[in-house]
């Protein structure tokens, strides 16, 4: 169940993580590229991290450092972007997962266009009857594509081992929104706007694998700048709405840190692509007047 949440919000992209108390052990990245970053100053008792995540990778590649495995250990509390812990959401989000807006793809799409997708699912993704898959936005169908794009059997996420870490450490993770929050944000771009990029996703399968390679390899590269600017340069529709999916969220996560961080050691998990560019949460927490420094991860 969280396995398939992660990957239809994978399109939501962002992650940040860590913190540990033994700060000494902790070194600045050289090249000023991490996706690891110390947030103090500013009335903050103890450091707070920010570590970027990817919701969606081959599984030989979504493994935690020893460096974030240590930190787990010494932070006093985790947030992901929503909680992945509680159950009852998760079930909650599993049944919000339909259009609510009463549109269909058969009506948004002519009639060729609508075979050619359904032609596509029904051949990559048997195990889940089109009736079924047709009744989510869009959009949420197209995150799914991600993970034909990956070229590997076993597929993971990052925020999966960071949960399987907290787990052996005891302690729970928190989020910073609700699947029902994220669910809501689908239904708020319009209906025809996802079907039409549905169709280009299934078009442009091969210049999409190349892009997601590239953005992987970014992200191996700890380089959140570039990953920001591969995640916001896009030709789709739905790249109309960046202040809903993206910088209206980093706000919102900016607003809640002080609350959150002010006496506690802070583990914040969430896409990589939030971190970066001068909208982001770094630059955002800067201007807050925190200090922000890249750890050697």
């Amino acid at each position: 169940m969280k396995k398939h949440l992660l990957t239809i919000f994978s399109v939501l992209a962002i992650t940040i993580f860590f913190c540990c108390k033994n700060r000494n052990a902790l070194s600045m990245a050289k090249n000023g590229k991490s996706l690891l970053w110390e947030i103090t100053g500013k009335g903050l008792s103890k450091p707070s991290y920010f570590f970027g995540t990817m919701h969606l990778m081959c599984a030989e590649d979504a493994e935690l450092t020893e460096t974030v495995k240590s930190l787990i250990k010494g932070v006093d509390q985790i947030y992901l972007e929503v909680d992945m812990d509680n159950a009852s959401e998760l079930l909650t989000g599993i049944l919000d997962l339909r259009s609510k807006t009463g549109k269909t793809l058969r009506a948004a799409l002519e009639p060729n266009d609508y075979n050619r997708v359904k032609d596509f699912f029904e051949k990559y993704q048997p195990n889940v009857p089109f009736s079924v898959l047709e009744l989510q936005p869009p959009l949420m169908i197209s995150s799914s594509l991600f993970e034909l794009l990956l070229p590997c059997e076993r597929k993971n996420g990052v925020e999966i081992k960071i949960i399987d870490e907290a787990y052996k450490e005891k302690k729970e993770t928190k989020g910073l929104e609700t699947i029902a929050f994220q669910s809501s944000l689908f239904d708020s771009i319009p209906y025809e706007d996802q079907a039409k990029d549905l169709v280009k996703s299934i078009d442009s399968l091969e210049k999409n694998r190349k892009a997601m390679n590239e953005m992987i390899q970014v992200y191996k590269d700890q380089d959140i700048e570039k990953l920001y600017s591969l995640s916001t340069n896009d030709e789709s529709s739905t790249s109309n709405y960046m202040d809903l999916l993206l910088y209206k969220r980093n706000r919102n996560w900016v607003g809640q840190f002080s609350t959150i961080a002010k006496d506690s050691s802070t583990l914040f998990a969430v896409g990589a692509g939030h971190l970066g560019g001068d909208k982001g949460v770094l630059q955002l927490l800067k201007q807050q007047g925190y200090t922000v420094r890249p750890l050697a991860n």
